[in-house]
């Protein structure tokens, strides 16, 4: 694998990627599968009870693992190779919950268990596969995009366009009062003025105009590696995104808030000469910090975030002693105990359902609120949302035959991001690998989180392309 660093003079002079092949693939296949094997041998008899699967898990996580572990060891910036985030992102999503003991998997059985195991596996090797050989070309109207790297009063400019269009969809709904603004910000996710329900309408599109904050962190890190943390363009951009971030997370999405701070923390990472002691520490800390954000804003997403300041001296805010991910890796369970047994497999119905999300419902009242199969409904849990992962997505659509395609598709993905950093060497090119790369983690999750956070990648393109256009007109 070629070094994970980038060789423009000045800003760019460590920024880590690279798009040849990953001598990490076939290793990465192997530990995938023999983790896998070893995990199916470990599933005990009877799988429910609270930690049972420990072992299982463990021994599955480090097999997945192994081979981004052994590429970090030679270059750590390594380990944010996008293949190698995708194919950690199943430790986070379905493992973790398993290696906290986090809950019982009631009515679950041994076969269902093996087959979730089976079904992890195969998907991380589909990745690797679509990751490695020739890989998918970056489109040239994103390459051109990227094709020129802006001053950092310029990516200030980039930074205030960002902040006003991300806080309209809060500003419109309260008429412009700062002060109604600021309340609502603290009260629980469905009472503010600018909560949408499952089916929007027209104010679908105000809400996509929040993805233009999306890049507020990551621009807050290019303007202070170009003109240092104290700069008071660096001080304006944080304070531009931290009040960005507060709105964000007002709708109790956790997702949202790691993804972009994900982004940053990318750049952060790949812009650093060489990493040192000092900020391993910080990454730790960093990680630590946001891990703790994310589960105060579970605890109090229905409540609201100013309810954090009214509790008690001696009570702790956190409800449980674990960091709570999702109930994913039950759910997969569940997915597979009921399809193809009771469910039929819904094969283009799912493929259809992802690919038509943009299309707003306004101009299609009758485009596919599901999949053609809604698993709250098939397990009496009506009114909740419950996510079982892209490979509970792909496994409803097609079984292990999905989760291969699935996994590949993500792969090929992967792929072309690493190729975008080699030819374009930009801070643009920077802020696209770094929201795919977040996208792809969060796609794990669910297809539509893939779909929807590149929305902040188009709104990063719009806002580069003006300014490409501009500079164009003055100089002709």
């Amino acid at each position: 694998m070629q070094s994970f660093t980038y060789t423009e003079p000045a800003a760019l002079e460590s920024a880590a990627c690279n798009g040849g092949a990953n001598r990490f693939s076939l290793p990465g296949i192997a530990a995938a599968g023999v983790g896998t094997l070893l995990a199916v041998s470990l599933i005990p008899e009877h799988p429910a009870p609270q930690g049972a699967l420990f072992s299982a898990a463990l021994v599955m996580a480090v097999g997945l693992a192994m081979a981004p572990m052994a590429a970090a060891f030679r270059d750590p910036k390594a380990l944010l190779r996008t293949e190698h985030v995708v194919v950690l992102a199943p430790i986070y999503w379905l493992l973790l919950d398993l290696l906290q003991g986090a809950y019982s998997l009631d009515g679950i059985h041994w076969e269902q268990v093996e087959t979730a195991f089976i079904s992890i596996g195969l998907f991380v090797v589909a990745v690797w596969v679509g990751a490695s050989g020739r890989v998918w070309k970056v489109p040239r109207s994103i390459l051109k995009s990227v094709s020129q790297d802006f001053s950092p009063n310029t990516f200030l400019g980039l930074s205030v366009a960002a902040f006003v269009l991300g806080m309209l969809p809060f500003a419109i709904p309260t008429n412009f009062d700062v002060t109604e603004m600021l309340h609502y910000v603290g009260t629980g996710r469905w009472e503010a003025p600018w909560a949408r329900g499952r089916l929007g309408g027209w104010d679908a599109f105000l809400d996509q105009l929040q993805y233009f904050g999306y890049v507020l962190p990551t621009l807050t890190v290019v303007v202070a590696h170009r003109s240092g943390w104290g700069n008071g363009r660096t001080l304006l951009c944080g304070g531009m995104a931290v009040i960005m971030v507060i709105f964000l997370a007002q709708s109790g999405s956790r997702r949202v808030i790691g993804v972009i701070f994900g982004m940053a923390f990318i750049i952060w990472v790949l812009t650093q000469q060489r990493l040192w002691t000092k900020h391993m520490l910080i990454a730790a800390a960093a990680a630590a910090a946001l891990l703790v954000t994310l589960e105060i804003m579970l605890e109090y997403r229905n409540v609201g975030l100013a309810a954090v300041t009214q509790t008690e001296e001696n009570q702790s805010i956190f409800k449980r002693d674990y960091l709570h991910v999702d109930d994913n890796f039950y759910r997969l369970c569940q997915v597979i105990e009921l399809i193809p047994e009771y469910y039929p497999h819904t094969y283009h119905k799912y493929f259809v359902w992802v690919l038509v999300r943009p299309i707003p419902r306004v101009f299609w009242p009758g485009k596919p609120v599901d999949p053609g199969f809604d698993l709250p409904s098939a397990v009496g849990a009506k009114g909740v949302s419950l996510s079982t992962t892209v490979i509970g997505e792909l496994y409803v659509a097609a079984g292990f035959i999905g989760i291969a395609l699935g996994g590949w598709f993500y792969g090929r993905l992967s792929g072309m991001a690493n190729q975008l950093l080699t030819q374009r060497t930009t801070f643009s090119a920077l802020i696209i690998y770094a929201t795919l790369t977040m996208s792809l983690f969060s796609g794990v999750r669910s297809m539509l989180e893939l779909v929807l956070v590149n929305y902040a990648m188009l709104a990063w393109i719009g806002l580069s392309r003006v300014i490409i256009c501009l500079r164009g007109q003055n100089n002709s």
